[in-house]
């Protein structure tokens, strides 16, 4: 070290600075390199995993995993580059590894530019959600899926149905202390895209094995728009299990007109269940209106009356917070002068904004929402 200390102050300024700058870089690329073989190395572990492994295998798996995403961070300005170009060749691969595709996938959308989260939303339609790693690995599938469904990529909407329609496992959100079944997660998904899922919702209904749960989601994101595809799914299968959801759909976001279908329906066309089902709801059905509504919202909390511009700016407000006022009162909008249909299309896009928080509060936000949209389609 002595001998270098005084070879570098006999040098001429500029080669010594030379020579030090060459020093640095190579130094530089043995790290990047040594980096990418970390990363490539990662990236191996996750082609060797396979679902059906012992519960030690699991955890050993599991934390190589935990390993790789934090190697993933140590520097995400040196990773991201590496890690973009790997799951690039991923993508185009003949047969590209399913967790790869995930994984990769998952971190570039979280923590990349538009272009990685562009790169990242093709692994995740690349991907097979049916494959047996997949589905061993519900959890992160359903965690990328619910962020580049809050993107509004329309390409998301097919794997919602295609997947999460039939999914039969659950998901847990460890820091609300909820578990997510498949309608909830669905609901989630098409709730955070935005009001036009209810399109594709709607779309399922004319499939069998997708009609159930498609009218479980529209119980909670449905409109009357939905109202015909739900009454030929009831005319197509006539059972106590579809009437209810129907009943159900009808009652709880189709308005006035999902009313009269429901009290239109003639018992004698059904099952002894289903016709008592609907002679014990009769009497309620026909007793649905808005001062019915009204006078149930003005019970959630303390009667207030604001000028309309407020209520307007309060909604506006809303939206942007991802549907939080802990200070606005339900029947405050019902009071509200503002037009029916604003007022509706407002708590819309707010029901669409509060699905952003992944959280049970966010699922009472949204059943509120839905009472106050139900009673402003019954007000005249």
């Amino acid at each position: 070290m002595a001998k270098l200390s005084t070879s570098v102050r006999a040098m001429p300024v500029n080669r010594a600075i030379r020579l030090l700058l060459a020093a640095l870089l190579f130094c530089g690329a043995a790290h990047a390199a040594s980096l990418e073989e970390q990363i490539d190395t990662s990236i191996a572990q996750l082609r060797g995993i396979r679902a059906n492994a012992s519960t030690e295998q699991i955890d050993l798996y599991n934390k190589q995993m935990d390993a790789a995403w934090r190697l993933y961070f140590s520097d995400k300005k040196q990773t991201l580059p590496i890690l973009r170009a790997r799951l690039e060749r991923e993508v185009a691969a003949a047969q590209p590894s399913d967790l790869v595709l995930l994984d990769l996938g998952l971190f570039v959308h979280e923590n990349d530019d538009e272009h990685g989260k562009a790169l990242a939303r093709n692994a995740l339609y690349r991907l097979n959600p049916r494959a047996d790693i997949i589905d061993a690995n519900l959890q992160e599938l359903f965690q990328f899926t619910y962020a580049v469904a809050k993107t509004h990529d329309p390409q998301v909407l097919p794997l919602i149905a295609s997947f999460f329609m039939t999914a039969t496992g659950k998901v847990s959100v460890p820091q609300h202390a909820m578990v997510l079944d498949g309608t909830l997660m669905c609901v989630f998904l098409y709730g955070v895209y935005g009001e036009e899922s209810e399109a594709a919702v709607r779309a399922a209904l004319s499939d069998k094995a997708l009609a159930p749960r498609a009218l479980e989601v529209l119980t909670w994101l449905g409109s009357p728009a939905s109202l015909n595809a739900a009454a030929a799914t009831l005319e197509a299968s006539p059972d106590y299990a579809t009437l209810t959801r129907v009943v159900s759909y009808m009652m709880r976001t189709a308005g006035p007109a999902g009313r009269a279908y429901v009290l239109a329906l003639d018992p004698a066309r059904f099952d002894a269940q289903s016709s008592t089902y609907l002679a014990s709801i009769r009497d309620a059905v026909s007793k649905t209106s808005y001062a019915r509504y009204k006078e149930e919202v003005a019970q959630l909390s303390e009667q207030q009356q604001m000028p309309d511009t407020e209520v307007a700016a309060r909604l506006d407000a809303m939206i942007k917070n991802a549907g939080r006022d802990d200070q606005f009162s339900p029947v405050t909008i019902l009071n509200a002068g503002l037009p029916r249909d604003y007022l509706i299309a407002q708590l819309e896009k707010n029901r669409a904004s509060a699905l952003r928080r992944l959280s049970d509060e966010a699922l009472d936000d949204v059943q509120v929402g839905n009472v106050l949209i139900n009673a402003l389609r019954y007000k005249n």
